[in-house]
């Protein structure tokens, strides 16, 4: 099955998941590169699915995905999934109580994320996609900044966290991001993360991974704006 199927199956697929968790009474939360898509103008193609929840929740949500046609296990970050189709697959992934990110051993509650929510609209990177339009409720853009900068060495995280300061840098606030890292422990390893990323851009490093991910090349303007908003982030640190 080609990306465009099985984006177009990813999407129909969150869609009945969000309606169903809405029918079940669960607080879903959509994280990950579909919550880049609501915030942004969408760089890159993604197939996985992306949530958080409360531990409450975590019995219901089995059941519901179950029901849904998903093969469901539990790991010590929460749940994934995984529902076959013809030549392909959609991955699913929950994240219960907090987040936990293997490249770096962080972890990040996720109490702010559910309270602070707030319902917007996700479509695809193809064509196609781009015509299915699911609303859902998406992490808040600071926790959703914080989390692209708590990994290290993915390159799919690099490109979601250019888009989002690129195109959602005057929504982003200053104060409760600097606030959000501190409340995590997380302010020393992410000004590093930052930096780190001015580093790459300088270097020619983040202009080459954009190109060989989303097939466009970076301006220089758009390099120059994006190491400005990065020293104001490190300032707040």
């Amino acid at each position: 099955m080609n990306e465009i199927l099985v984006e177009r199956e990813g999407l129909n697929d969150l869609g009945r998941i969000v309606r169903e968790a809405e029918r079940w009474g669960l607080n879903l939360v959509v994280i990950g590169g579909y919550a880049v898509r609501a915030y942004t103008r969408g760089y890159r193609y993604t197939k996985d699915i992306d949530l958080v929840a409360s531990m409450t929740e975590m019995g219901r949500l089995i059941a519901l995905l179950k029901s849904l046609g998903y093969e469901v296990k539990e790991t010590k970050f929460g749940l994934v999934g995984r529902k076959k189709l013809d030549g392909g697959f959609i991955d699913l992934h929950i994240s219960i109580g907090e987040i936990w990110d293997i490249s770096t051993n962080k972890r990040y509650a996720i109490d702010e994320i559910l309270k602070e929510s707030k319902c917007m609209e996700i479509s695809g990177f193809f064509e196609e996609g781009r015509k299915i339009i699911i609303k859902a409720f998406v992490a808040p853009l600071e926790d959703l900044v914080i989390l692209k900068l708590m990994t290290r060495g993915r390159e799919k995280d690099l490109i979601d966290l250019i888009s989002l300061i690129t195109d959602r840098w005057d929504k982003l606030d200053p104060k409760k991001f600097s606030s959000k890292c501190s409340k995590a422990d997380l302010s020393r390893h992410v000004r590093e993360q930052v930096l780190n990323l001015i580093g790459l851009i300088r270097t020619g490093e983040a202009r080459k991974i954009w190109l060989s991910i989303t097939g466009r090349r970076i301006i220089r303007k758009t390099e120059t704006d994006l190491i400005r908003h990065l020293r104001e982030m490190e300032k707040v640190l």
